[in-house]
């Protein structure tokens, strides 16, 4: 014999089922003395946690992302691992933003990252080769004449860092003004104090930031009158979202 259909919920009976959750996690915990996470409350910063009193809840908090969404669905561990993906492009296991780095070629889109449908793209000013990777950072050699460019991915943005090889190379005319290419989409780039850089949405909101760009060397101090070892110039870009 046919069944009948299930009747769909209603509010109240939703609000019911939602608190219903909770107070089993909070009997659990009563029970066996120990804490008991509401799986429903989680987020990529934060836990919550029904406490062994059975009337209390711990709400934990993190400043970077403790899990991030699986693409069928739930949570993940982050990973920004680099791996090539089936599009051509290199990108982090599992963030927190959506992002791509360039398997080589003319420069353009040498980094992409895009929050709920908000886009930056950052281009380089020539050809690059293709990539070493290694954990979360891409190598491209050469980029100029004993310069390497390496890009890093976080769980939430990236680091984009010039290496420079030998004093010569320190001394090229590319170094008197150093232009990355930027492109938004969905977002409105505005410079902020020394030097930094935010990319807001329309309601004012900073979506992504960046420091201001910073020069080392990164071998420590150099003695008085000795060449300058290897330099590195680095503009990090992270997502300010969570």
């Amino acid at each position: 014999m046919p069944t009948a259909a299930a009747a769909m919920p209603t509010a109240a009976e939703q609000a019911s089922q939602q608190l219903t959750a909770e107070q089993r996690a909070l009997a659990e915990a009563r029970e066996s003395g120990e804490r008991v996470e509401v799986t429903r409350q989680r987020s990529e910063h934060t836990t919550v946690f029904a406490n062994p009193d059975g009337m209390t809840f711990t709400l934990e908090e993190s400043a970077v992302p403790v899990r991030v969404e699986a693409p069928g669905g739930g949570w993940q561990k982050p990973d920004p691992t680099l791996e090539k993906r089936s599009d051509g492009s290199i990108g982090p296991k599992a963030a927190a933003v959506e992002m791509s780095f360039a398997n080589g070629g003319d420069g353009s889109d040498l980094v992409r990252i895009s929050e709920g449908g908000r886009t930056l793209a950052l281009d380089w000013e020539g050809e690059l080769p293709t990539p070493d990777l290694n954990g979360p950072s891409a190598l491209y050699s050469e980029v100029l004449p004993d310069v390497d460019l390496q890009v890093t991915a976080t769980v939430e943005g990236f680091q984009h860092v010039l290496v420079v090889k030998t004093p010569k190379a320190a001394q090229l005319p590319e170094f008197r003004q150093l232009d990355f290419g930027l492109r938004a989409q969905g977002l409105d780039v505005r410079a902020g104090e020394r030097g930094s850089l935010e990319a807001v949405d329309a309601e004012g909101k900073t979506v992504f930031r960046a420091p201001p760009a910073q020069m080392w060397d990164s071998s420590g101090e150099v003695a008085a009158n000795e060449p300058l070892p290897t330099w590195a110039l680095s503009c990090p870009v992270g997502s300010t979202q969570g």
